[in-house]
C-alpha cells in the first residue's frame, strides 16, 4: 500500500521521524478486536489501538475471574468416591502442589514440644494456606475442563529442603467429574452451578482470545 500520511492521524510515513504502516493482517486483527473498518494503520496509531485491546482484554478477564472466585467454593472436593445419587461423567485428573515458609521443621518440633502455643499455630495455618491453596488449584482446574465436582481427592504432606530453608509441600490430587444432575450435589447451588459452568466457558474462551493476542502482538 503506497501511503505518504497515516489515514487516522494524517502523520507522515515518510523520514526520520516519520512511521511505517504495519502489516495487513495486522490491520485486520485491530479492525477485527475494536469492530473498527480502516485501511491501514501506521505504527503510531497501531501501538495505541493495540494497547487499548489488551486493556480491554485484561479488564474482562478480570471481571470473569473475579466471578469465578466468588463461586468456586460451590465446587466440593471430597476424598471419597462419588455419592450413589451421582449420576456424573469422569473428565480427567486434577493436580496441584504449593510449598509454603520456611523452617517448617523447627516448627513442627515446637508444636510437639507445646501443641497449645505458638509454634503449633504457625505450623497449622500453614498447613491450612497451603491446602486451601491446593483446593481452588483443583476446582479452577475443574472448571476449566468443564466439570462441577472433584472426587477420589488424596492430600499428602512433606517436607523440602534441610536446615532452616525446610519448607512444607502439599501435594493433593482428584478426579474432575460432571455430574449430569447438579441438585443431587446440592439442591440449593443448582443456580450456582450453573453460572459457573458458563464463567468456565468464558474463562476458556478469553484464554484463547489472549492468546492469540499475545502472538499477534508479541506480547513476552
Amino acid at each position: 500500500m503506497h501511503l505518504t500520511k497515516c489515514p487516522q492521524f494524517q502523520q507522515s510515513l515518510r523520514g526520520i521521524f516519520g512511521s511505517e504502516v504495519v502489516s495487513q493482517s495486522r490491520v485486520n486483527f485491530i479492525n477485527r478486536m475494536l469492530q473498527l473498518d480502516f485501511e491501514a494503520y501506521c505504527t503510531s496509531c497501531s501501538s495505541k489501538a493495540e494497547a487499548k485491546i489488551v486493556s480491554v482484554q485484561n479488564e474482562k478477564v478480570a471481571i470473569v475471574k473475579a466471578n469465578i472466585l466468588d463461586l468456586i467454593s460451590v465446587i466440593p472436593v471430597i476424598t471419597s468416591q462419588a455419592p450413589s445419587n451421582w449420576d456424573y461423567e469422569v473428565i480427567d485428573i486434577v493436580t496441584s502442589q504449593t510449598t509454603s515458609g520456611t523452617g517448617f521443621l523447627t516448627d513442627l518440633s515446637q508444636s510437639f514440644n507445646d501443641f497449645l502455643g505458638q509454634g503449633s499455630n504457625a505450623t497449622n495455618k500453614k498447613v491450612a494456606l497451603a491446602t486451601t491453596s491446593c483446593k481452588l488449584d483443583l476446582r479452577k482446574q475443574c472448571i476449566l475442563l468443564g466439570g462441577n465436582a472433584i472426587i477420589s481427592t488424596d492430600i499428602d504432606f512433606s517436607e523440602v529442603g534441610s536446615g532452616n530453608t525446610n519448607m512444607l509441600m502439599v501435594c493433593m490430587a482428584g478426579t474432575a467429574v460432571r455430574v449430569t444432575d447438579t441438585t443431587t450435589i446440592n439442591k440449593n447451588d443448582a443456580a450456582k452451578f450453573n453460572e459457573i459452568s458458563k464463567l468456565g466457558h468464558e474463562w476458556s474462551a478469553l484464554a484463547n482470545l489472549s492468546a492469540e493476542i499475545n502472538k499477534e502482538f508479541a506480547i513476552k
